[in-house]
């Protein structure tokens, strides 16, 4: 089956699905329950609820309840309708037609309609708006409203993967009369389409939501509300889980794992994923602008060392490629051997036969991102890299470090496809684009690849990219984390997908 006509298949899916979500369906022991709050933990500040430009790992659950989006990845990993009850495209798929659910309205109560999906991939594409969602959705030439209903997205070139991007998490639709009015009200104020409507928000402590009594998938959601409680001190906010204070633990940590798993009145989920850590290392100035010394830093990190003492073995060994192994077009990556020997050889090739002084900046949140730094220093000191670790408060690191510094931890989460992944990263123009390794030859690959609709020819073009990441090294990744998250067994249906930016709370309920 070609690539494009799993995508076709879609359509038809779409077409059949005039009210189902994007969720499989849960195995339940009795009837869902309305009513009742549910409370989850976090433990990183929701900076901001503006869905264009937000990244953060406890913002995506709040959006993901009060927006909604075209399309919306599923448990699967399969593009699924949400405001679009179907889709279609033409045979060369460069125009594709969005039908929209009839009567759905936004939480003030006025009515979606498609002017409002036009206006809301303006914004994205307007390059004065630092819209996460553009560099996957860039080959939209026009949008235009064909009825209130209907949608026409017209292509630059051919893409296929369309249903996926228009599923983006950021790709969240947004009324005209927002979007034309004061554009930084959005990051506190919400007016969307999502099962839940805000009620309270205090970024530093808790974001309150409440039904949505108007969702467009009758019955949904059951619960009355949502909590969303930040806890900063991880061991706090694990008392607070185990002792039944909150009834989600959005994020386990892996040291954390056994023990709640192992606990009573508990439920642990694992879900193999291609979240992962990168070590950033900007080629725009000395030392990472010479090859040698990422391909040495790539030889003095010990992967299976770093799964078994950071996962505690819950993921496994990457080889400093962003595609996860699930993604379709994902070639197989050769093991990266632990040579410090070779590391040193390369680092003196490179001008440093003394080994080199550097310094690694890492957040605190999550703790994932000092954990990797510390093993990271210990593992390639033997390699000749002297690292001195800085650890600083997470709002820091975003103001100061984050896409500016030239040496320190990133943290992602997977996305669907090939094209997105690279378009989040590592295209010229990508959304987060941090490395400064600037490739014409890539980024001719990556749009190559999204224009054509053979499955072929596509696999060939993206074999040929990774191969060329593989040998730049613009990251060091050196493993792909499991995700880790555990709800309290009164708690039923909670899950979420390997992408971790959807988690269909909508369909959880509370026990008595």
């Amino acid at each position: 089956m070609s690539y494009f006509t799993l995508t076709r298949r879609h359509v038809l899916m779409g077409l059949a699905a005039t009210t189902a979500l994007p969720n499989v369906t849960f195995a339940q022991s009795a009837d869902p329950v309305p009513g009742g709050t549910l409370k989850i933990s976090h433990s990183t500040r929701i900076a901001t609820l503006n869905p264009l430009t937000l990244s953060g790992p406890a913002e995506y659950p709040c959006i993901d309840m009060l927006y909604s989006r075209l399309t919306r990845i599923g448990l699967d990993s399969q593009p699924h309708p949400d405001l679009a009850e179907s889709w279609d495209a033409s045979e060369d798929a460069t125009e594709f037609t969005y039908h929209l659910r009839e009567g759905v309205t936004f939480h003030d109560g006025s009515p979606l309609t498609a002017d409002d999906v036009v206006a809301t991939y303006e914004a994205i594409l307007n390059p004065d708006i630092a819209a996460s969602a553009t560099s996957v959705l860039d080959m939209i030439e026009s949008v235009e409203a064909v009825d209130d209903l209907t949608v026409r997205f017209t292509l630059s070139a051919p893409f296929a993967d369309l249903p996926f991007s228009t599923a983006h998490a950021n790709a969240c639709i947004i009324s005209r009369a927002a979007l034309e009015g004061d554009l930084t009200a959005l990051e506190t104020q919400v007016n969307g389409t999502g099962p839940f409507k805000l009620e309270t928000y205090d970024s530093a402590r808790i974001v309150r939501l409440v039904k949505n009594e108007d969702y467009f998938v009758p019955g949904k959601p059951y619960l009355d509300a949502v909590e969303m409680m930040l806890f900063p001190d991880l061991a706090a906010e694990t008392a607070n889980f185990l002792s039944g204070t909150t009834d989600v633990m959005l994020t386990v940590q892996q040291a954390d794992y056994e023990r709640i798993a192992g606990s009573a009145g508990i439920d642990a989920l694992r879900v193999p994923s291609g979240r992962y850590v990168n070590i950033v290392m900007r080629q725009d100035a000395e030392p990472w602008n010479d090859v040698r010394v990422r391909q040495a830093l790539a030889k003095a990190v010990d992967r299976q060392l770093l799964v078994d003492i950071i996962l505690e073995g819950l993921g496994r060994p990457a080889y400093d490629s962003i595609v996860a192994p699930e993604i379709q077009f994902a070639t197989e990556k050769p093991v990266i051997e632990y040579d410090p020997e070779g590391a040193r050889a390369l680092l003196a090739e490179a001008g440093y036969p003394d080994g080199i002084d550097l310094t690694l900046v890492a957040s605190d949140r999550p703790a994932i991102r000092s954990q990797t730094a510390i093993a990271l220093q210990q593992t390639a000191a033997a390699a000749g890299f002297n690292l001195e670790i800085e650890t600083m408060p997470h709002d820091t690191y975003l103001a100061n470090v984050w896409m500016q510094g030239p040496f320190y931890i990133g943290y992602w989460g997977m996305q669907p496809t090939i094209d997105a992944t690279y378009n989040l990263l590592l295209t010229s123009n990508a959304s987060y684009e941090d490395s400064a390794w600037k490739n014409e030859e890539f980024d001719a690959l990556i749009e190559a690849g999204r224009s054509t609709t053979d499955e072929a020819e596509r696999a060939r073009i993206y074999a040929e990219a990774q191969a060329m990441e593989l040998a730049d090294v613009p990251y060091i990744v050196p493993f792909f984390e499991d995700v880790l998250t555990a709800s309290s067994t009164g708690t039923n249906a909670w899950e979420v997908a390997p992408i971790s930016r959807y988690y269909y709370i909508e369909n959880v309920w509370l026990e008595g």
